[in-house]
């Protein structure tokens, strides 16, 4: 019988780990179990009990909470990734007039759920250095921003319903967003794919952490995520690789 092996990741993580689930399994003759969801959530599952090998999350803070708390190993630092913004294209959003569209009150802005999804403590990071540079900018961002997805309460995506939908379906004007996410919406004639002043723009990275006492087969997709075979596609899948 094969061995099961248990992984809980971000759900931005959602067109990476299928791919290198599939490159991995042939080699190793095991079978994958993915939970996709919230990076926060799934700390708290964990943290609750619930069984896994190898938790990918959105960023570091997560897996080293749960490293010091024993249950995990020290946390790796696999991927990063960057906040950019979505907009319905009739906007004109650039990263030129970035801060003077943002500061529109007539424009509807969404964004995920701080402490469920770290999308949502990158988006608040985003308000609090606009706030730095533009005192009283960051704290109407907040009290303006609607946290619509992402949280523990947040109705699940609608069954075929891509990126952008809630500025698609009229909910929202501009919304923030992983650039592995928004990518898929380039060359899509209704939305702009934005990038962030980088003077605003926070920093992603993601961690990776084992459980401890995890099997070998974990630690061998460990390893292959971390590995060419892993970083490639990463790298295809609208990541960049860590600095070191």
């Amino acid at each position: 019988m094969k061995r099961t092996i248990k992984l809980l990741s971000a759900g931005s993580l959602r067109h990476a780990f299928p791919k290198i689930i599939e490159a991995f399994t042939p080699e190793m003759d095991v079978e994958v179990s993915l939970s996709l969801g919230p990076a926060g959530l799934l700390r708290e599952r964990i943290e609750n009990g619930e069984d896994f090998d190898l938790f990918a999350s959105a960023n570091m803070e997560h897996p080293q909470a749960l490293a010091a708390a024993g249950i995990a190993e020290e946390a790796i630092c696999f991927a990063r990734n960057r906040l950019c913004m979505m907009a319905r294209s009739d906007i004109g959003m650039t990263i030129e007039n970035f801060v003077e569209i943002l500061a529109n009150p007539d424009l509807r802005i969404a964004t995920s759920t701080p402490g469920d999804d770290p999308s949502g403590d990158y988006a608040f990071e985003l308000f609090n250095r606009i706030e730095a540079f533009y005192p009283g900018m960051g704290t109407m961002l907040k009290a303006r921003a609607r946290q619509l997805v992402g949280g523990r309460n947040s109705p699940p995506t609608p069954p075929g319903k891509g990126p952008g939908y809630l500025i698609a379906d009229g909910e929202v004007d501009l919304m923030t967003s992983y650039y592995s996410n928004a990518r898929l919406l380039e060359g899509n004639p209704a939305f702009s794919v934005v990038e962030i002043p980088m003077e605003l723009a926070p920093a992603i990275s993601y961690g990776l952490s084992l459980r401890k006492g995890a099997s070998r087969e974990a630690h061998s997709l460990r390893e292959f995520v971390l590995g060419d075979a892993g970083r490639v596609i990463l790298s295809e899948t609208g990541f960049a690789l860590p600095l070191h």
